[in-house]
């Protein structure tokens, strides 16, 4: 029997399924040590699955038992990349998991040939022979978890919140009641600041203004990006509850900064071009398709007609790194899609996204089959949130002398990158920020008119913010919002393991979230918050019913016998205590009238 030494995984990524014949398309992904593994045989995949109904409950760790005596098919691995550093060599290896959709619910138990070498580091692979995901019915709407910012601040103290497994715990408890069939990042799936106390890093980073933006890349600062990124990438995604997750319920992702590094794409251009922070933002991409997308560029191509991903859809070119967009478009059941734009390749201080991407995915959408109900749209950046353009403002003046004291009492006022304000990136950031707006507006109204063409509901799913809320847009006249086709939600969840903003920050951005908006009256269109808080975690009414700054993620079920889709906000009760209340919210089918064309 061969031995495998594991790295990181095993990990699931969810595709799409071909609705002409109902094949569901996934993959499984393992990193392993060369040194101590065999190869002898390539490692290969075992799957066996059965009516979910005849199995009995999973185990939180997704042991459970699939018979011997039912359906199997098996998938040699495909060499994606090998990794080179100083502790040795490893392989990356993709599994390929066509399903054949049934009738009824389908429980897929998988396993690899082979045991896994004792020194294997991998949270998954530990005491397990193998793990079980699960296929929905033909018929059947994806159940499927949503969350964002998936790490630590560098400068938080992680024992306050007992760690990052609290809350991704509370989603296996919920798992094993009614299992998932995907789990959606919304970006910061990772955070990649700590790269900068690399030590071959300390010089870089203890530079300032041009000094910092002419030092040359040297093989040595190459040779710790590739390192930190791989390593971090292994004990995060190999570690703890997270890695327990993604190895039993497949994962779809897209990107923010903090999967690259903190603000990357919002600064000017000379420091966007310098050859170090470059860099950085060029490996953290290519390390993003590996292990969140589990593609290379150099195996798969670009091209989506022969790309093994169906839910792949290829854009424009990056602006400051040397990859094309990838988003992605995948099925969710036959009422729901789900549309994952990539806002951070060509993102810029006047850009998220250039025309010829929307174009593309516009099409894609267009390109929906008949009977489609829902459309979710995630953006990693919330697309409604309350304006803080007074503080854009003041933090953007150089001249203000309340930030001129601040620079100077405090070291962490101001960002390690550039020297501006530390805050100013992040409402840069912002669909609101003032050189977004045009853009954000010209999305939310081309969004409107693409709902209205294929009688859509659509709704919006953002993270980044630290906090749980959901925006509204909705039609000038107000009317039931199933009969409204401007009606669409804009769900905010975050963070599923990082630290909520302070109380005073909370506080301020539940007084501005109060305020109606007029932006958008130019076509018909008015948004808003919604009070959806109006009791605390406890119970108790409470003032600041919009943004609840505690940490959450978000459950979604759509409902046959109304057409709704609900958004279920599960926010923890107690810091690091893991057990949450719901919020829901749910987004009303289409039901208004399509005029008949003679």
């Amino acid at each position: 029997m061969t031995t495998l030494n594991v790295r990181t995984g095993p990990m699931l990524r969810y595709d799409s399924v071909d609705v002409n014949q109902y094949i569901y398309h996934a993959y499984a992904m393992i990193v392993t040590e060369d040194a101590t593994s065999d190869y002898s045989i390539i490692p290969t995949l075992q799957l066996r699955w059965q009516d979910a109904s005849s199995v009995q409950p999973g185990a939180v760790d997704g042991s459970t038992t699939v018979s011997d005596q039912n359906s199997h098919r098996q998938s040699q691995a495909v060499k994606l990349y090998n990794y080179h550093g100083a502790e040795g060599s490893f392989t990356f290896w993709r599994f390929k998991i066509e399903i054949p959709m049934a009738d009824t619910q389908l429980a897929v138990h998988y396993s690899i040939d082979g045991e896994a070498h004792t020194n294997s580091k991998s949270e998954a692979i530990k005491g397990l022979t193998g793990h079980t995901f699960f296929v929905p019915a033909k018929n059947q709407n994806f159940r499927w978890a949503g969350h964002s910012c998936n790490g630590f601040s560098a400068s938080v103290d992680e024992s306050e919140f007992n760690g990052p497994n609290p809350l991704w715990d509370d989603m296996l408890r919920d798992h094993a009641k009614k299992p998932f069939h995907a789990v959606i990042g919304g970006g910061d799936q990772i955070y990649c600041d700590k790269l900068v106390r690399e030590p071959e890093m300390q010089e870089w980073n203890s530079l300032k203004g041009k000094e910092r933006m002419a030092t040359p890349l040297s093989n040595e600062i190459k040779t710790a990006i590739d390192r930190f990124m791989f390593n971090h990438y292994c004990d995060w995604f190999g570690g703890g509850s997270f890695a327990k997750t993604i190895a039993q319920v497949p994962m779809i992702n897209m990107l923010d900064d903090h999967d690259l590094i903190d603000g990357f794409g919002t600064y000017p251009d000379d420091l966007m071009m310098a050859p170090v922070f470059n860099y950085v933002g060029v490996r953290g991409y290519f390390f993003f398709l590996l292990f969140q997308l589990f593609i290379n560029d150099d195996i798969d191509g670009v091209s989506e007609e022969a790309h093994p991903n169906k839910s792949m859809l290829i854009g424009n070119q990056g602006v400051y790194i040397p990859f094309k967009n990838h988003s992605l478009l995948s099925y969710l059941g036959p009422k729901q899609w789900i549309l994952l734009v990539d806002c951070r390749s060509e993102r810029k201080i006047d850009q998220i996204c250039s025309q010829a991407t929307y174009q593309r995915l516009f099409d894609a959408v267009r390109r929906l089959p008949p009977g489609v109900e829902h459309l979710i749209i995630l953006l990693g950046v919330p697309l409604a949130y309350p304006r803080m353009v007074f503080l854009e403002r003041t933090l953007s003046s150089s001249l203000n002398p309340l930030v001129m004291l601040a620079k100077g009492i405090s070291p962490g006022f101001t960002n390690n990158f550039n020297g501006e304000v530390e805050l100013l990136d992040d409402l840069g950031d912002h669909w609101c920020a003032g050189p977004h707006k045009s853009e954000r507006n010209w999305l939310v109204e081309r969004v409107q008119e693409l709902g209205l063409e294929k009688h859509l509901r659509v709704s919006y799913i953002s993270g980044d913010v630290h906090a749980a809320g959901v925006g509204v847009f909705f039609g000038y006249h107000q009317h039931d919002p199933s009969l409204d086709p401007k009606y669409s939600l804009a769900v905010i969840t975050s963070a599923i393991v990082n630290t909520p903003p302070p109380p005073p920050v909370l506080s301020m951005l539940n007084k501005l979230a109060a305020k109606k908006h007029r932006s958008l009256f130019y076509c018909g269109t008015k948004e808003s918050m919604v009070p959806l808080f109006d009791v605390d975690l406890h119970g108790k009414k409470q003032n600041d019913k919009y943004i609840m700054g505690a940490r959450n993620w978000c459950a979604v079920e759509y409902s046959p016998e109304s057409g709704e889709l609900e958004f279920d906000i599960r926010v923890e009760k107690e810091r690091g205590g893991g057990q949450t209340k719901s919020y829901p919210v749910k987004a009303p089918p289409p039901r208004w009238e399509i005029a008949k064309h003679q």
